[in-house]
């Protein structure tokens, strides 16, 4: 069973530039100038808790707790936030979330004087002003505890020189920052794995956030699996500070071709025989899903790289993918896992296996609310 896709398709705000403005006006004390703010679960919940931390000279209770609930990304860059802001705050989150990795971002926040107990979450993090300094951080595990030092440095009075050791993961998402800390006024130098950031000031300006290339891929999935078409999707730019850009270059193989437009990627179908393909999720994990799932589909052998993160996200998203995808075409329930990004994968199958079920639909909320309505409009 296959089919032909044809229309255009609405996508979210990039989550990761949202988070990254949020954090830079927050730092800044200037309210936000901007365009197409994405409506994800995540950054929702990054202004709430901003705002609530903002309120803090008149909460009652001693202690606030700030629930960053299953928001790796929310829970990284307040701890950063939260240890340079006076006062004692309680860092906690779901059971999933509490089983993430922060031990480096910890470590590296008390080589500057950071008063922060345990190495998990729930965290007591007790906050004063900070005055930066010299820092080395583990980079092998996530490029977000990097950008969450980045993007609190420049209001240290002694800045940041930030050394990265290891080899690093999602270096796009590091460039990001470093390039959005840019656009708001902030000079960065980096020399190999040194990067260092002198004390200034934010400067307010006006910020466009581009289409969300993360969830475009579940669309080139459901390209690669049908019989042809012709998809507009909505916001992508060719020159996106977005890592996950790359997914245009690798579904080539699979016959998906992308041109753009002014109004975003028209993405088409051509007959193709994939062969061969290796693919290096190091610095584009997130793209995993949509490529493992299109693999097992079309019965094409790859070789993946790059995967020793993959266990540390908001599942196991090796197994969980290898599990469900070990019951293609037969009819049942897939599990997500509590995982955005799987069930949105396993949604995508359905131009080859027909309609698709999963246990939990509403955790798309997290990055693609309006994913099930984009999607049944197909």
């Amino acid at each position: 069973m296959s089919r032909t896709l044809q229309g255009t398709v609405n996508l979210p705000g990039s989550k990761s530039e949202s988070n990254r403005a949020l954090m830079i006006a927050a730092y800044g004390g200037f309210s936000l100038e901007v365009d197409g703010l994405s409506d994800a679960h995540d950054t929702v919940l990054l202004k709430q808790l901003l705002e609530l931390t903002s309120l803090r000279g008149t909460l009652v209770t001693k202690q606030p707790i700030i629930n960053c609930q299953d928001a790796g990304t929310v829970a990284r860059f307040l701890l950063t936030y939260l240890a340079n802001k006076p006062g004692t705050w309680l860092l906690t989150g779901t059971e999933r979330l509490c089983q993430r990795p922060m031990a480096p971002l910890i470590e590296a926040l008390c080589q500057i004087g950071a008063n922060i107990t345990e190495k998990q979450l729930p965290l007591k993090v007790i906050g004063s002003h900070l005055k930066g300094g010299s820092v080395t951080l583990d980079s092998t595990q996530s490029s977000q505890f990097a950008s969450s030092l980045l993007l609190a440095a420049p209001t240290w009075e002694c800045g940041l020189q930030l050394t990265l050791t290891g080899d690093p993961v999602s270096l796009p998402y590091l460039e990001m920052t470093i390039a959005m800390m840019a656009h708001f006024g902030v000079h960065v130098t980096q020399k190999g794995n040194t990067i260092r950031v002198p004390h200034q000031s934010y400067q307010p300006r006006h910020f466009a956030v581009s289409a969300d290339w993360s969830a475009a891929s579940y669309w080139y999935e459901m390209m690669a699996l049908s019989d042809g078409g012709d998809l507009l999707l909505k916001g992508l730019k060719a020159d996106s500070l977005q890592g996950d850009a790359i997914v245009a270059e690798w579904f080539k193989p699979f016959g998906v071709i992308t041109t753009f437009e002014p109004a975003g990627a028209r993405v088409t179908k051509i007959p193709a025989d994939p062969h061969d393909l290796v693919f290096d999720f190091t610095h584009a994990p997130d793209l995993f899903p949509a490529v493992c799932a299109t693999c097992a589909a079309l019965h094409v052998d790859a070789v993946f790289k790059g995967t020793a993160t993959l266990s540390a996200k908001e599942s196991d998203r090796l197994n969980a993918l290898k599990a469900e995808l070990s019951h293609l075409g037969e009819n049942r329930v897939f599990c997500t896992s509590g995982d955005h990004r799987i069930a949105m994968a396993l949604a995508a199958l359905w131009p080859m296996f027909g309609p698709i079920q999963v246990d939990d639909p509403a955790v798309v909320n997290k990055s693609y609310p309006n994913f099930w309505n984009e999607l049944i409009r197909y």
